[in-house]
C-alpha cells in the first residue's frame, strides 16, 4: 500500500505541478535568451503560478524519493509514466490541448503496464557497483549534450536533456539511499563530512539542476502533452536501464514485459504530437 501511496501520490502532484508550472511559463513575455538568461529567470520567479507549480513539484519529489529509497527503481520508474497520463487529462481541460486516438492508446499501455508492475512490488534488491554509475553518466551525459548539434527542433533536444539529466540524478540518489542504508543512519560532524565530500552528492545536484533548468527552457516554448511524455519517458528509461547495468536489479520476463509496455505508451505519447505547432509558436504569432 505505501508502495501505491508514495509513486502514485507522486504522478498526480508532478502532473498536477507541471500543468500549472507551464501554464505559469507561456503567460511569460520574455523567452529563455543565452545572451540575457537572468531576465528570463527574474521572470519566472515574478510569476505567482510557476511557484504554485513549483510548490506541488516538491512535495511529488518527496514522495519519488522515498520510493525509490525503500524500492528497486525498476520498479518505482514505470509507475512514474503515469505522469504524462494525468498530464495529458490535465493538459486536455486546463491547456485546451489535444487528446487523439493514439494519447488514448497511449494510455491504456501505461495503466497496463503500471497495473502488471504491481505484483512485484516485494522483489529482492539489488546491489551497486559506483564506477559503472559514473560510467554510465558519463555516456548518458555525452549523448544529452550532443543532440544540440544534431537535432534542429529545441522542443526535442531541450526534453531530451531535461529527461537524461532527472534519470541520472535518480541513478546518483538510488546509489546515495543505497549507501546510506548500508552504513547506518548517524548524526555526526564526521557523518556529515563523509557525506559532502562524496562526489555523488554533488553529481544529484548537478544533474538535478541542469534537468530542472532545461525544464523551465522547454517549457517556454514547448507543447506540455511533447515536453511532459518525452521528457518522462527518457526520465524513465534512463534509471530502468541503470537498475540493470550499474544496480544488478532482477529483471524477469513480467517486468521486461511491464516496461516495454510503460516505453511504448510513452513512444505514442510522443508520436501523437508529430505536425503540431509548438504552443509556444502560437503565442509568438498572436
Amino acid at each position: 500500500m505505501l508502495f501505491f501511496f508514495l509513486t502514485i501520490g507522486a504522478s498526480v502532484c508532478f502532473a498536477c505541478g507541471n500543468v500549472i508550472s507551464k501554464s505559469g511559463i507561456t503567460q511569460l513575455s520574455q523567452k529563455p535568451d543565452i545572451k540575457h538568461p537572468l531576465h528570463f529567470v527574474k521572470a519566472i520567479l515574478s510569476n505567482k503560478r510557476w511557484w504554485l507549480g513549483f510548490a506541488i513539484a516538491c512535495l511529488a519529489s518527496l514522495g519519488n524519493y522515498s520510493a525509490m529509497a525503500l524500492y528497486n527503481l525498476s520498479l518505482v520508474k514505470p509507475m512514474t509514466t503515469l505522469n504524462p497520463v494525468l498530464t495529458a487529462i490535465f493538459g486536455y481541460v486546463f491547456l485546451k490541448e489535444i487528446i487523439n486516438k493514439r494519447i488514448i492508446a497511449a494510455i491504456i499501455c501505461v495503466i497496463i503496464g503500471i497495473l502488471v508492475a504491481a505484483f512485484d512490488v516485494g522483489e529482492k534488491a539489488g546491489t551497486q557497483n559506483i564506477p559503472a554509475l559514473w560510467t554510465y553518466t558519463l555516456i548518458m551525459f555525452t549523448i544529452a549534450f550532443s543532440t544540440k548539434h544534431f537535432i534542429k527542433k529545441s522542443e526535442i533536444s531541450d526534453s531530451l536533456i531535461m529527461g537524461i539529466g532527472y534519470g541520472i540524478s535518480d541513478a546518483f540518489y538510488k546509489s546515495l539511499a543505497m549507501s546510506a542504508t548500508e552504513k547506518g543512519v548517524a548524526f555526526s560532524g564526521t557523518e556529515l563530512i563523509y557525506w559532502i565530500t562524496d562526489l555523488r552528492v554533488w553529481g544529484f545536484f548537478a544533474a538535478f539542476s541542469l534537468a530542472f533548468s532545461y525544464t523551465q527552457i522547454a517549457f517556454s516554448h514547448g507543447r506540455a502533452l511533447f515536453v511532459i511524455p518525452f521528457s518522462a519517458a527518457i526520465g524513465a528509461a534512463v534509471p530502468i536501464l541503470a537498475a540493470a547495468v550499474v544496480f544488478g536489479e532482477p529483471f524477469p520476463p513480467k517486468k521486461i514485459f511491464c516496461v516495454v509496455l510503460v516505453l511504448i505508451g510513452s513512444s505514442l505519447f510522443i508520436s501523437s504530437q508529430k505536425g503540431l505547432h509548438p504552443q509556444g509558436d502560437k503565442h509568438e504569432k498572436n
